[in-house]
């Protein structure tokens, strides 16, 4: 009851709208309709020779306008106002029968010393409480070595960039286990095919990757 009265006290003070354009909306991260046709585009991306380990990968939607700019501005100015925004688009995730025999969901890890200066990793604060509504949220995965941005490297260098970067954490059991590996964008898959190798490597039976974004098809 307390809470529902301090969602009304916000929405009075701070109404809700559509983190795109600002029209009025009916609940706080809701896009209009106008704003989510512009960037919903819910698919599998298509796998290439390189990507072997990622058994499959899905994304909601472009990675462009304002799904660009929302990211950026939760990433790089802590600007937590778009988490709505971003857990909105993952409510309207079409397959949730295909996820269905999944045992876990683990989230790309970030270096220790880039989420200590940033204070948050994006992807926890996107998806843990979504995920966590349907399976187990894990910390499965760590960084074991600090990587350079990967934004201004070449397919290839961002492959190079990844390997052995990524290491399972603590007593996580991937053996046998079904798991979703979540991020908030796909470029080339570089990251995401470096994280599902680790954990095939301890003995996960599949590994299904979901993105909010990617200019990938």
């Amino acid at each position: 009851m307390l809470n529902q009265w301090k969602e009304c006290l916000t929405n009075l003070i701070y109404p809700p709208r559509c983190p795109a354009c600002g029209a009025s909306a009916a609940r706080r991260g809701e896009w209009c309709s106008s704003c989510l046709a512009a960037i919903w585009h819910p698919r599998m991306i298509n796998r290439t020779a390189a990507i072997r380990s990622l058994d499959r990968c899905y994304c909601l939607t472009e990675y462009r306008g304002s799904v660009r700019r929302i990211l950026h501005h939760l990433k790089y100015k802590g600007d937590l106002r778009y988490v709505p925004a971003c857990q909105f688009l993952l409510g309207k995730f079409p397959w949730m029968d295909r996820l269905q025999h999944l045992d876990c969901a683990i989230p790309v890890p970030l270096e220790p010393e880039k989420e200590q200066k940033r204070g948050f990793n994006q992807t926890e604060i996107i998806f843990r409480s979504w995920a966590e509504t349907h399976w187990c949220w894990c910390q499965g995965l760590q960084r074991v070595r600090p990587t350079p941005a990967q934004w201004h490297l070449s397919k290839g260098e961002r492959a190079e960039n990844m390997k052995r970067a990524f290491e399972v954490k603590g007593s996580f059991q991937a053996a046998g286990k079904q798991i979703l590996l979540v991020d908030d964008i796909y470029t080339t898959g570089a990251t995401l095919e470096a994280c599902a190798k680790t954990l095939k490597q301890n003995g996960a039976a599949g590994v299904t990757g979901l993105v909010i974004a990617s200019g990938a098809l």
